[in-house]
Parts: C-alpha cells; structure tokens; sequence
C-alpha cells in the first residue's frame, strides 16, 4: 500500500470487494453509494490503474484489483485481529480479578494482601469466591476464576491441566480447651476416645484428616463448615480437633487453646495459587500471584 494513500480508501475498496457491491458496501459502512464509488475512484486514480470491471448488473475485479484485495485483506485481518485483543485485553482488565479461596484462608491468611491489593490497584476489581479448596480449583478448570488459593492436596499436584505456586506452609496440631493442659502424650487410641470437632466433608482440611487417621475411622461428635465456630467450641472444651498452628497463635499463646501432644506424626501441608494451564492469565492476575510471593 502506498504509505501516503488514506485507509479509509482501502477501506472502502475492501468493502466493495467483500460485496462485489457498491450498495451493499455502502449499507454496511453506513455511508451513501456515491461516497464508495468516489472513494474507489480516488484510489483508482492516485494508484493508477483500474481495480473494478463495472456493469449496469455485476462488479468484478480486475487482475489487479484481485490482486490487491488479497493484499488489503491480509492487511485488515491483521489489524483488525490485534484490536479486538487489545480491547479484550481492556475489558478483561476492567471486568476485575476473580479468585478462589476459602473461608479459611481468606480469613487467616489473604485479608492483608486485599488491602494491599486496593492500594496498588484500585482500578482493578477483585471478586472472591469463597468455596472448599477442590470446587475452588474446579472453579479454575471452568474459567469460573482465573486463580484459586487453596490447601495444596495431592490429586492437585498430579493434574496436568493446573499449575501450582507454593506461597507458604503449614503446621496442623491436635488442640483442645483449657482442660488438656498438662495432660499426658495421647495414644492414636486414646485421642479417639475423645469428642472430635471436625470441619464438613469436601474441605481440604476435612480430607487432610481422614487420611492421616485413615486406619481409625470415628464418626465426629461436631461436624462444621466453619472453622471459627470449631475453634470458638473448642474454647469451650467441647472436644479436640486437628488445626493449622499458624491459625490459632494468639489463642495458644493466651492459653484459651492448648496443643494436646500425641504420638501421631503429623506432616505438614501447604498453602498454594493454582492456576489453569489451558488459558493465558490477565495481567491483573499475573500482579495478583506477584504481590503473594513477595
């Protein structure tokens, strides 16, 4: 094309050509059918040669108006492609952030990145989706969430489709109310001979426990979908339960909870971001994963 010929020319030629009508690319760029053919006929002119073959019935291209509708075509896909990625990209960002996350790790652990988040991006919305760890990592897999903060569980370690950052660990210990303290080192039996507080199935946690103490199956005297009620109960010497240390300092340090020693050998779990492999992140996302890893 030559540099100092006007895109609206090519523009208009291109719709004529997309037609094989003056009236039909008039109509569809919503100008009169005299403002096409001038258009054409200006190209025409400052390219110097004949693009159309016109009849009182047909339009066709010349050889070398074939020629050049390939070019300009070529050249509109082009364009017109990366401008609607860039207004994708515009209104992705708009659109806000959406992650996943437990109740609980939205509590314990993401409420001072969401400050931090409106201080250094307050023109990006975030939307929080507070579900058990696996449905917020379905949630990814959908494209329901760009992210997913989660209890790192180990079926989502061997799934291809996701990708896992590993932001930090944690340390899960039995706890009971002020009467366990000073009490002796509990047996796996004897920890079961107690009234056991545990959250719901289908949590990260809930799965965590089942599976360390698979061999020794009790039903619980409590079951919840809320870990402050669990811990407020627990207060209350209603039982023991199996919590992440890093959760409940203050009530440790305070004596309101005591850790209770066994004889159980508890590994320690992870906290991660998981993300989808099968689609790219907005760049909301992207200072998003970088602000937790800082």
């Amino acid at each position: 094309m030559g540099s100092s010929i006007s895109t609206e020319l090519y523009r208009a030629f291109y719709g004529v050509g997309l037609h094989l009508s003056f009236s039909k690319a008039a109509k569809a760029a919503g100008v009169s059918q005299s403002a096409i053919s001038q258009s054409v006929k200006q190209l025409e002119r400052e390219l110097n040669m004949t693009l159309f073959k016109r009849t009182t019935k047909s339009v066709s291209f010349t050889p070398e108006g074939q020629a050049l509708f390939d070019t300009v075509a070529a050249a509109f896909s082009i364009l017109d492609d990366g401008v609607m990625q860039l207004q994708n990209k515009v209104a992705h960002n708009k659109e806000g952030l959406k992650v996943a996350a437990s109740d609980i790790l939205c509590r314990h652990f993401l409420l001072p990145y969401l400050q931090q988040w409106q201080q250094d991006f307050p023109q990006v919305g975030l939307q929080i989706m507070n579900r058990p760890s696996p449905q917020c990592v379905e949630a990814v897999r959908e494209g329901r969430c760009h992210l997913a903060l989660v209890n790192i569980y180990d079926e989502l370690l061997l799934d291809s489709q996701m990708e896992v950052v590993r932001l930090t660990k944690l340390q899960d210990i039995f706890v009971g109310g002020s009467k366990y303290k000073r009490k002796k080192r509990y047996k796996v039996e004897e920890l079961m001979q107690e009234p056991m507080l545990l959250l719901e199935h289908g949590s990260a946690s809930r799965i965590f426990f089942d599976k360390l103490l698979a061999g020794y199956h009790k039903t619980p005297d409590f079951e919840l979908g809320s870990l402050e009620v669990l811990i407020d109960l627990l207060r209350m010497n209603m039982g023991v339960s199996l919590v992440p240390k890093e959760f409940i300092a203050k009530d440790l340090s305070e004596g309101e909870l005591v850790e209770i020693k066994t004889t159980i050998d508890v590994p320690i779990r992870e906290i991660g971001l998981v993300r989808s492999r099968m689609a790219p992140l907005p760049e909301s996302a992207t200072n998003f994963v970088d602000m937790l890893m800082k």
